[in-house]
């Protein structure tokens, strides 16, 4: 394993100054960049610990709620507002990961996490995604992935994309504090850049914020365990009086607004993910019941 720098910058201008430099890489928990580290899969020569900005408050903030870049995942899902009026955001929390890596992860670092794509993470393999010239999956086992062709089939995990964009959430960065929607948060990877994330260098994001409270939420998902398992497919509904909004996740290579009354719209399936769209409308089917008025 490579040794890296390590800073815990006390403000943000400092923390997106260090982050602005070659070859840096942001950290919340570590959960996901530990992990790449550990397989050399990532090339990080300085490490910027961002729990030292006081990112870490859960707090009401008009009709809605903000919540903190470094607010832990177990902090989010054991808060008590955001379990009565943001149900869905609640179940998706406490839905990710395991309660240890709960624990340690943050809300930024599940947004912002790298996919789960076997060969993406393979140390020995450099696909499509990680600047090299194959999407290994779509000439090997893609069982787990997309439902959409594309350069790279690899799928969003983030449980918490799928809750947010269903609530219709906005994003604020370091050098974009007045926010920006969640889809915008993403991107589609091309050759010119093979991030999926639409962030500037040195930028980072500092909160999210939920403008508004759902009559109804609910979050469905299918995985493999209970525990420690990455949704196969997950997807979270949000009713808001007559307006229905259905998001997606484990099914395209970004977190995707459903049509709720064609979820299966645009996402055909692949040789082996066919099955996936099954998964997908079921798992609609029941998120749009538990939200019906």
């Amino acid at each position: 394993m490579r040794t890296f720098a390590y800073a815990r910058p006390a403000r943000v201008e400092d923390a997106a100054a260090a982050l602005s430099q070659p070859a840096a890489r942001a950290m919340g928990g570590g959960t996901d960049l530990i992990t790449q580290q550990h397989r050399g899969i990532l090339a990080a020569e300085s490490v910027v610990d961002l729990r030292g900005l006081g990112l870490d408050a859960i707090a009401a903030e008009g009709e809605g709620v903000r919540i903190g870049a470094t607010v832990t995942l177990a902090d989010l899902g054991r808060d008590e507002a955001v379990r009565e009026r943001f149900a869905v955001l609640h179940q998706a929390a406490s839905a990710a990961a395991s309660p240890q890596l709960r624990e340690m992860g943050t809300v930024a670092g599940n947004l912002c996490q790298q996919v789960r794509c076997w060969y993406f993470r393979h140390p020995d393999l450099t696909c499509w995604l990680r600047g090299g010239d194959t999407c290994y999956a779509q000439v090997g086992d893609h069982r787990k992935h997309g439902l959409e062709p594309g350069d790279c089939i690899s799928v969003a995990p983030s449980d918490l994309a799928a809750a947010l964009l269903a609530l219709d959430a906005t994003v604020d960065t370091s050098s974009r504090p007045q926010g920006i929607p969640l889809a915008d948060l993403y991107r589609k990877a091309s050759d010119e850049n093979r991030s999926t994330l639409a962030l500037a260098p040195g930028e980072f994001v500092t909160a999210v914020v939920v403008p508004r409270a759902p009559d109804a939420s609910a979050y469905e998902r299918a995985g493999e365990r209970h525990a420690w398992s990455f949704a196969l497919a997950g997807v979270a509904a949000a009713r808001f009086g007559d307006q229905l909004r259905l998001a997606a996740i484990g099914v395209s290579n970004l977190p995707r607004l459903l049509d709720p009354a064609d979820p299966l719209a645009g996402l055909p399936g692949l040789e082996q993910t066919a099955w996936k769209r099954r998964l997908l409308s079921g798992l609609a089917g029941q998120a749009l019941a538990r939200v019906s008025g």
